[in-house]
């Protein structure tokens, strides 16, 4: 996947095209590596019940610890992740990087916590007064920008956009990776990151999956924006939201991409929805741009 972003480091890191012999200095802006795992991703199991992460599976992977869910590195210095997890403007996400037990190293060892410098929500997605009653997660996508570039590392690194390409589309079939915190068969809270590989399915599966009474599923949104993801028992649940739906790149099997986040689903452990990044790619990007090429001009 070509470099198209330069970024500041926070400490060593290796340049994307000598990855195991020289350490770039800290004062340069350079492409950073992205989507490769320090620790290779084996899958056996489900989320939904399934499988605990190793630390380095998913060094991209966020924690939003309130409300809880999850983000994804995209820089050293931006996250993104789903719009829903902002709903509530009134508060301010608390968020760590490295975490893969959140009882471990948040309580006994000392977290990386982030914080964000300033959020920008896309245009097009619709703000409620009551979040819970939401049926239209249409443009479910912001990013985060930090008040200071994460420190890299074996646990903690970006996750690279989708390519421009027509293969970098989900299409039926395609398999990727979902991790998160999110509640389990027997779990309501969990506290050990968890992972699963779920395929792109036809929206006709989602669509499929009747809604909990009272709401009716003639009211909610389904659309182009939007891809369905799962094999009718694993599935991302709540405390998933905004996470990644990780792809591997079609051009490197060592590198994945950011093909989806978790958006929202009716029921655990069947279909989930997930936002189609691919086609936020061009508001990603100038955004970040627009908001770098602002910041250069007031130094």
């Amino acid at each position: 996947m070509p470099c198209e972003h330069l970024f500041s480091l926070s400490g060593d890191i290796v340049n994307k095209k000598q990855a195991a012999l020289s350490p770039v200095n800290v004062n340069k802006r350079v492409c950073l590596i992205c989507g490769i795992p320090s620790t290779p991703i084996l899958e056996l199991q489900r989320i939904f019940g399934g499988t605990r992460a190793k630390p380095g599976n998913f060094p991209w992977q966020v924690l939003f610890q309130n409300p809880r869910g999850g983000g994804v590195l995209i820089s050293d210095l931006w996250v993104l992740t789903a719009a829903h997890m902002l709903d509530d403007s009134n508060s301010k996400p608390t968020m760590y990087a490295g975490v893969t037990n959140i009882n471990q190293q948040l309580q006994r060892e000392e977290p990386i916590q982030l914080f964000e410098e300033e959020v920008f929500i896309h245009p097009n997605w619709t703000k409620m007064v009551n979040p819970e009653a939401r049926t239209n997660f249409d443009n479910d996508i912001a990013l985060l920008r930090l008040t200071a570039p994460v420190k890299m590392g074996p646990k903690i690194s970006p996750l690279c956009l989708p390519g421009g390409s027509p293969e970098y589309e989900l299409e039926k079939g395609r398999l990727g990776y979902i991790s998160g915190w999110g509640r389990t068969e027997d779990r309501n809270r969990v506290y050990h990151l968890m992972k699963a590989q779920i395929p792109v399915v036809d929206m006709a599966q989602c669509r499929s999956v009747k809604p909990k009474p009272p709401a009716d599923y003639i009211t909610f949104q389904f659309t182009d924006n939007m891809v369905c993801a799962g094999d009718g028992t694993k599935d991302s649940c709540s405390g998933d939201g905004g996470g990644a739906y990780a792809i591997k790149d079609p051009h490197n099997d060592r590198q994945y991409y950011v093909g989806g986040l978790v958006s929202w689903g009716q029921w655990c452990g069947t279909y989930g929805l997930y936002t189609r990044v691919g086609r936020y790619r061009d508001w990603i990007i100038g955004t970040m741009s627009r908001y770098e090429e602002a910041e250069g001009s007031h130094r």
